[in-house]
């Protein structure tokens, strides 16, 4: 029985901080400067940007205040635009 109770408890433990967690407003990621960027710069960029928006995504799931909403899906579409931005003077720049 004693033993039972310890792994609900740990169980309901590790579902909080998951909760906790995906309800914490992630931060941007560092978008590279196209000027001088290097290839693998630009795929870590897409990759911190995908996963930036993946756990943004779980944020605006949590129970926020319409303000909070709004403010990151604005930070979603500032960081978007931001990368493709970048991505285009990359591309750019490479093409000559």
């Amino acid at each position: 029985m004693r033993r039972s109770l310890l792994i609900a408890a740990t169980l309901g433990a590790l579902g909080f901080s998951q909760i906790v967690f995906a309800c914490s407003r992630p931060a941007p990621p560092e978008i590279p400067d196209p000027n001088t960027a290097v290839t693998p710069q630009m795929i870590k960029a897409k990759n911190d940007v995908q996963a930036y928006v993946g756990e943004a995504e779980k944020y605006l799931k949590c129970n926020i205040s319409t303000a909070q909403h709004n403010s990151m899906v604005d930070e979603m579409k500032e960081t978007a635009e931001k990368f493709n931005q970048a991505v285009r003077a990359y591309k750019a720049r490479m093409a000559g």
